[in-house]
């Protein structure tokens, strides 16, 4: 979902280009208060409570494809 990469983006200037990318990587370099941020802004541009997806899955979630498919579950 380009959603989350350009928020990801908008919080941290941090280009996230791959899919499969696990933003918690260390090799990225986003801060765990930018989450926050990120969070926020996806729940308010979805209209759903984001941080929900981190309820019902384990750290993969953070994967921008599985982020993609939990956050648009929520949205159905």
């Amino acid at each position: 979902m380009k959603l989350i990469q350009q928020t990801v983006y908008e919080v941290t200037k941090i280009q996230v280009k791959q899919m499969d990318t696990n933003l918690l990587d260390t090799r990225l370099l986003i801060h765990p208060a930018d989450f926050l941020y990120i969070f926020d802004i996806l729940e308010k541009k979805l209209n759903v409570p984001a941080a929900d997806i981190l309820k019902n899955h384990d750290y993969t979630v953070m994967r921008v494809d599985v982020m993609s498919e939990a956050l648009l579950e929520l949205l159905q």
